[in-house]
C-alpha cells in the first residue's frame, strides 16, 4: 500500500463500521472534510510536530486521561485530528473520534452519544444490545472502556488498545459532562482518553475540567497549548460590514443571531418554521457581502451552519440569543399543546423543533411542568414519525426525569416537615418522577431487542419500537395497584380500589405485595442471645434480625447495648442492626442512626438492603429518602418493566417512601400514574 492508501484506509476507520450510524452521519463527514486538506495533503508544520510529540509521550507512558487546553479551537481539531489519525495509520490503537460541535450536530448529549457508540465495531452492539436512552448509551460506552477487548483488536487480539479523542468539550450545548453521570471515568487496561476544550477551568462557572470529567488530579495529564499565535477575528469584521448596509444589514444580521444560537445544522425551512426567522431577513442575509456572508456555509442537503467553531463562539455572544432560544421553547409548547387539544391533533412538524426542543428546554431551564408535557402521548406521537424516535423520545423523558427530581430535592431542602403545601408539592415532583421512569421502562419492554439473539457484526443502529407490542406487564401492574390499595383507608382506598379493580379484570386472584417495614418481634427476645451479645458475642454468632419482610427488633436490648452491637458490624449487617433499633432511640440518637443506615447502604447496598433502607422510611430526612427514589426507581435494578412495578427496587417497594416524602396523595398520585402509563402502554 502506499501511504496515501494507508492514510485513507485509516481515515475509513474513523467514521465507523459500514451499514451503521457513525457511517451515514453527516456532521462526522463534515468534519473530516473541513480538515482533509490540512490533515491528508498537507505535512505536518514545523511548529505542530513538538505538540505531536507530547501526545505520542503521553500516549505511550502516561496516565489513562489526558486534558488539552488550548484557545484557537481550529489548532486543537487539526492538531488532535491529525495525531488521531497517525495512530490509526500505524495500527497503535482502534482509534474513535468524536468532534463536538452545534457545526456538525454533536453539541448536544444525545447525538454525542449516538455518533460515540456508533464508532464502535459491531462486537459493541452484540455485547450492550442495542442502547435505547441516553442512561443506556453512557452504561454501553463505560463498559466499552472498561472491556477494551470488546471493541478493539489493534493492535492484535492479546494486546487490544483503544484511544477515545473527544475534541472541544467546551462548545457541549445541554449541560454534559455532568459529574453525576460520569461516562469517561474508569477506563479500563489498555483504554487512553483525550479530552480537549479551551480553557483548564469551565467559564463560566469556573469548576475544572477534570471535576466535570470526574477524573482524578493524579488519574490524567495536562497539556496546555498557549495562545501563540493570533486569533483572526472575522465575526467583528462581518458585523461591521452589516451594520453599513442600514436597515438590510439589521435583517440580515438576526439570521446569524438565529444560526449561532440553534444546536445542528438548519434547513432554510426550519429556519422560518421552527426558529421563526421571517423571509424577508433570509433574502438580506443571501445577499449579504463578505466578509458576512463567507461566515456561514450550506452543506449538500441544504442545511446551514457557521464556518467555524470560533467564529460561532464569538457570534453567540450576543444577548440576543437567550429571547431566540425562549421564542422556540414557546413556539414548540404552544404547538404541543394547541395539537393535544386539535380534533386532528397529528400536523407536521418542523424537524429541527421535533429534535431539539428538548434540549432548548434545559439550555433555559423550563420548569417542570412544561418538560412533563415531553412525557404524553401527544409528544410520542411526534417522535415517532422521525428517524431515531424512541431514543430522542427517552431522552427528552429523561430532561423530564432530571428536572423533576431537582425540583423534589429543591423542595426537600427548603420545605418544612409540616408544611402542607411543601408535602403537596413533593407528592405532585414525585409522582412526575414515576411517570417518566415507568414510561421509559415500558417504551424499552416494547422495543424488546433485549431478549433478541444479537450478530456480532452487526454495528450500531437506532432502535425502533412496535407500540403495539405488549410490555407483558399485565398481571404486575395489577399487583401493584392491589398493594397500593391495601396500604389506603377510606376514599383514597375506594379511588385506588376501583383502578385495581379494572386491571384485575381477567386475572386470576391477585393479592397485595409485602412492604418492608421495621416492627417489634417478642420472639426476638433471647435471654440466652442477649448473655452471649453483653459478653461480646458477634453478629453472625448470635444470628441476624432480618426477615423477608420487616426488620424485626429485639425488646430486651436497651437502645445503648443495641447502638453498641450495631457498631460492631459491618455492610449489610449493620444497616439491618441500626434499621432495628430506630423506635426505640431518643431523638437525638435516631438521626445519627439514619445517617449510619444511609452510609452503609450506598457502601454496601444491594437488593435485599434495599429493601431494609424502605423500613426505615419513617425517621429518614426528607432529603436523603428523595435521594433514594431518584437514585434507584427504574435504575439499575430492574432489567424487565414488569419488576419496576412489583419486586425489588420497584415502585412497590419503595412506597414507604412515597409515603415519607408525600404523605397519602403520593401514594394515590404513583398509583393514578400506574394505571395511566397501563392504559397508554399496555
Amino acid at each position: 500500500m502506499t501511504h496515501t492508501s494507508v492514510r485513507q484506509v485509516a481515515l475509513s476507520s474513523l467514521c465507523g463500521p459500514e451499514g451503521g450510524l457513525a457511517r451515514s452521519h453527516r456532521g462526522l463527514a463534515a468534519f473530516w472534510q473541513s480538515v482533509a486538506n490540512d490533515v491528508l495533503l498537507d505535512t505536518a508544520p514545523a511548529d505542530t510536530r513538538a505538540q505531536l510529540a507530547a501526545l505520542d509521550a503521553w500516549f505511550t507512558g502516561g496516565p489513562a486521561c489526558a486534558l488539552v487546553a488550548g484557545p484557537d479551537p481550529n489548532f486543537r481539531s487539526a492538531l488532535l485530528s491529525r495525531w488521531a489519525l497517525s495512530v490509526a495509520e500505524r495500527r497503535a490503537a482502534e482509534v474513535i473520534f468524536v468532534p463536538v460541535s452545534a457545526r456538525f450536530g454533536t453539541a448536544v448529549e444525545r447525538d454525542m452519544l449516538k455518533l460515540f457508540f456508533g464508532l464502535f465495531k459491531g462486537s459493541a452492539t452484540a455485547m450492550f444490545s442495542r442502547p435505547r436512552s441516553p442512561n443506556e448509551l453512557i452504561s454501553a460506552i463505560r463498559l466499552a472502556l472498561m472491556g477494551v477487548g470488546w471493541v478493539s483488536s489493534v493492535p492484535d487480539e492479546e494486546n487490544p488498545q483503544l484511544l477515545v479523542v473527544l475534541d472541544g468539550v467546551e462548545r457541549a450545548a445541554d449541560g454534559w459532562p455532568d459529574p453525576r453521570v460520569p461516562f469517561l471515568s474508569e477506563p479500563g487496561e489498555g483504554a487512553r482518553i483525550v479530552v480537549s476544550v479551551d480553557a483548564e477551568g469551565h467559564a463560566p462557572s469556573g469548576m475544572l475540567w477534570r471535576d466535570r470529567l470526574a477524573w482524578a488530579a493524579e488519574e490524567m495529564t495536562l497539556i496546555l497549548y498557549p495562545a501563540d499565535r493570533p486569533l483572526s477575528d472575522e465575526t467583528a469584521r462581518a458585523r461591521r460590514t452589516l451594520a453599513s448596509l442600514g436597515e438590510e444589514g439589521v435583517l440580515a444580521a438576526r439570521v446569524f443571531d438565529a444560526l449561532a444560537a440553534i444546536l445542528a445544522p438548519v434547513s432554510r425551512d426550519d429556519l422560518v418554521r421552527a426558529v421563526g426567522v421571517n423571509l424577508a431577513a433570509l433574502e438580506e442575509f443571501e445577499r449579504a457581502p463578505d466578509p458576512a456572508r463567507r461566515l456561514v456555509v450550506t452543506d449538500d442537503q441544504g442545511a446551514y451552519r457557521f464556518r467555524g467553531d470560533a467564529a460561532r463562539a464569538r457570534w453567540a455572544a450576543s444577548d440576543r440569543l437567550a429571547a431566540i432560544e425562549d421564542a422556540i421553547v414557546a413556539r414548540g409548547l404552544s404547538a404541543l399543546r394547541a395539537g393535544r387539544a386539535a380534533s386532528e391533533p397529528h400536523v407536521a412538524w418542523p424537524p429541527y423543533l421535533v429534535e431539539y426542543l428538548g434540549a432548548h428546554m434545559t439550555r433555559r431551564c423550563a420548569g417542570v411542568a412544561d418538560c412533563m408535557d415531553l412525557v404524553s402521548p401527544a409528544w410520542l406521537r411526534i417522535w415517532m414519525d422521525r428517524p431515531g424516535g424512541l431514543v430522542g423520545f427517552l431522552t427528552d423523558a429523561r430532561r423530564a426525569r432530571r428536572a423533576a427530581e431537582d425540583a423534589l430535592l429543591d423542595v426537600c431542602g427548603s420545605g418544612t416537615e409540616g408544611d402542607p403545601g411543601a408535602e403537596a408539592e413533593r407528592a405532585a415532583r414525585l409522582c412526575d418522577v414515576v411517570r417518566c421512569a415507568l414510561v421509559e421502562g415500558a417504551l424499552c419492554e416494547k422495543e424488546g431487542s433485549r431478549h433478541e439473539e444479537r450478530d456480532r457484526t452487526e454495528p450500531y443502529t437506532e432502535p425502533a419500537v412496535d407500540l403495539t407490542r405488549p410490555t407483558g406487564a399485565a398481571r404486575e401492574r395489577a399487583e401493584a395497584l392491589v398493594t397500593f390499595a391495601s396500604l389506603l383507608t377510606g376514599s383514597e382506598q375506594q379511588l385506588v380500589q376501583g383502578w385495581a379493580t379494572d386491571a384485575c379484570a381477567g386475572l386470576d386472584e391477585i393479592l397485595p405485595r409485602s412492604i418492608p417495614y421495621v416492627a417489634t418481634d417478642p420472639s426476638a427476645a433471647d435471654p440466652e442471645r442477649t448473655r452471649r451479645i453483653r459478653a461480646g458475642a458477634t453478629y453472625d454468632e448470635v444470628g441476624g434480625y432480618l426477615s423477608r419482610d420487616m426488620v424485626i427488633r429485639p425488646t430486651d436490648l436497651s437502645p445503648e447495648e443495641a447502638w453498641s452491637l450495631a457498631e460492631s458490624r459491618d455492610g449489610e449487617s449493620r444497616m439491618v442492626a441500626f434499621a432495628g433499633i430506630l423506635p426505640d432511640l431518643p431523638e437525638e440518637m435516631r438521626e445519627k442512626a439514619v445517617r449510619e443506615v444511609m452510609s452503609a447502604y450506598w457502601a454496601h447496598g444491594d437488593r435485599l438492603a434495599l429493601r431494609v433502607l424502605a423500613a426505615c422510611a419513617p425517621w429518614m430526612a426528607l432529603a436523603d429518602a428523595a435521594r433514594v427514589i431518584c437514585n434507584e426507581l427504574g435504575n439499575d435494578w430492574t432489567d424487565e418493566f414488569p419488576q419496576m412495578l412489583v419486586g425489588f427496587g420497584s415502585i412497590t417497594e419503595l412506597s414507604p417512601l412515597l409515603r415519607r416524602l408525600g404523605g397519602t396523595a403520593a401514594l394515590v398520585g404513583a398509583a393514578r400514574v400506574i394505571a395511566d402509563v397501563g392504559e397508554w402502554l399496555p
